[in-house]
């Protein structure tokens, strides 16, 4: 495979390009991601480069690893990567992306390169940090800009065709060596039910699939984010990535105080952002009303997933039982 300094060179016609700082290493050990110095008239001054190659020996933190995880991870990148080419340019301007400045893959080895814009250089320089509602609230803004402007009544079943069919890295499908372990009992007995609530919604959008509060960059002087890593978007309905949001931000009690507050702004502003686009208010009502129901369904659906990868985890909390207790109920 070519180096990544001969492919930034070529693709974003640099100068010189030097390694400067790694900012990440992937899960599991598949790569890294790295920020690359410029200089050229027309090149950027900096660049973010995530470069996947895979392991030969695989370590998971916590013990899940087996040729399905390895193939889910593999397909993860190969669909970040089509993301970046198709979809990327299609955003609303309220969802910000990095610009992609080139892929390769050398279908060889399967390693991949993305080239993105730097976040931080283009003023999203900021990261979470606990407790700062004001940048939680950024941040559902952003969902809902991202969830109106790939709304879809009724998809064709092949769509959306080059990336995840189901968006999210928990959903039933993908995780039934977590499932198998679960605890009998009636989450474990509900699960395809829970998951075929999502699947048979009428309206459904992209979801970024990945959506924690990590996973945003932000800019302190007026609030606007940015969102990272796409490895999990695909269809899907968006309080998938609401309640995932949530449950990445903010503790038990703020969520228990706030959760009522917190799910009318991210409604009020799908809403607008659907009427902003062209969409009618009655429109804009149906999708609202149908995902209003199925919040708690998607809770439900992700804390399944927690109850068989690690039932220990702090996210099992009993704020989460009980949403998930009124999601059964909803299906009893």
């Amino acid at each position: 495979m070519m180096t990544p300094e001969i492919f930034i060179k070529r693709q974003c016609k640099a100068d010189t390009v030097e390694r400067t700082s790694l900012i990440q290493s992937l899960w599991s050990g598949y790569g890294e991601v790295v920020r690359y110095s410029l200089t050229g008239k027309e090149a950027p001054s900096s660049i973010i480069a995530k470069h996947c190659s895979f392991p030969s020996e695989v370590s998971h933190p916590r013990g899940w690893h087996s040729d399905h995880a390895h193939l889910r991870k593999v397909r993860s990148y190969e669909v970040e990567q089509n993301w970046y080419r198709h979809w990327a340019p299609r955003c609303n301007l309220s969802a910000r992306v990095a610009r992609c400045y080139g892929n390769f893959h050398d279908e060889s080895t399967g390693q991949r390169l993305t080239l993105l814009e730097d976040l931080d250089a283009a003023g999203y320089a900021d990261r979470y940090s606990a407790h700062n509602l004001e940048y939680v609230m950024s941040c559902i803004h952003w969902l809902a800009a991202f969830h109106a402007g790939f709304i879809h009544q009724t998809p064709p079943a092949d769509w959306p065709n080059d990336l995840w069919r189901k968006g999210t890295y928990w959903h039933l499908d993908t995780r039934q060596d977590e499932w198998s372990v679960m605890a009998e009992g009636e989450l474990k007995s509900a699960a395809s039910e829970l998951a075929a609530c999502l699947d048979n919604a009428r309206f459904k959008t992209l979801v970024h699939g990945d959506a924690k509060v990590a996973n945003f960059c932000f800019s302190p002087l007026d609030n606007q984010v940015a969102a990272v890593d796409f490895q999990y978007v695909g269809g899907g309905i968006g309080v998938q990535d609401f309640a995932y949001l949530l449950g990445s931000a903010l503790s038990e009690s703020e969520l228990a105080k706030n959760i009522d507050y917190l799910l009318e702004y991210y409604f009020s502003e799908l809403g607008r952002e659907l009427m902003a686009q062209g969409e009618s208010q009655a429109f804009a009502q149906e999708v609202v009303e149908e995902w209003q129901y199925l919040f708690p369904i998607a809770w439900a659906d992700f804390h399944r997933f927690i109850m068989g990868w690690s039932p220990t985890h702090p996210k099992n909390t009993p704020f989460s039982q009980q949403l998930t207790e009124q999601a059964l109920r909803h299906l009893r």
